[in-house]
């Protein structure tokens, strides 16, 4: 009698503990199919600042460069004094952490990969639309990844207004996906 009771118990152990693994092993997998934690599922997005829109943007897994179509709406002409990409603010919030971090012309140390209009630093009129090329920089460098990683990072734009001082100031925060 005493054996089939030890028997008893360890079917009733096993039988529990191999539903508990099976219901266990369904939530996995239909985590993992529906892909509910991967990160390369984050839309790419774009927020801009007031007084700027951005359109779009693509960021080049192997190069780490970022062609990034904006435009803005001051009412008036600026000048394009510099650009950066980074992947974190500094600690005041008002410059890139890495890379072009004053934002400024310096294309022996951060240079312009191509601008659609032959000039490194344009003259935008409001509600004009002009694409920059640069790099994206992180902690390590130029910010490579993966295709199909995600990358979150700031655009910041130094810039003057006709008649007003220089202006540096983040234009746009984006997540996007390396291509």
């Amino acid at each position: 009698m005493l054996n089939i009771l030890r028997g008893q118990a360890a079917v009733d152990f096993l039988s529990s503990y191999g539903i508990a693994f099976f219901v266990i092993f369904i939530a996995v997998a239909v985590i993992y199919k529906t892909a509910i934690l991967n990160p390369t599922t984050i839309p790419p997005t774009c927020t801009p600042f007031p007084g700027f829109t951005c359109s779009q943007y693509s960021l080049n897994a192997s190069s780490g460069a970022i062609s990034f179509t904006f435009a803005q709406a001051t009412g008036g002409n600026i000048n394009v004094n510099g650009f950066a990409c980074s992947s974190a603010k500094n600690v005041s919030n008002d410059i890139p952490q890495y890379g072009n971090v004053h934002v400024t012309n310096q294309l022996k140390y951060y240079p312009v990969l191509s601008d659609p209009s032959n000039t490194a630093y344009p003259t935008l009129p409001s509600t004009t639309s002009e694409t920059l090329n640069m790099y994206c920089y992180g902690p390590g460098g130029v910010s490579k990844g993966r295709i199909g990683n995600a990358f979150f990072g700031y655009i910041y734009l130094n810039y003057t207004i006709p008649g007003y001082g220089r202006i540096t100031q983040e234009i746009a925060s984006v997540t996007a996906k390396y291509t």
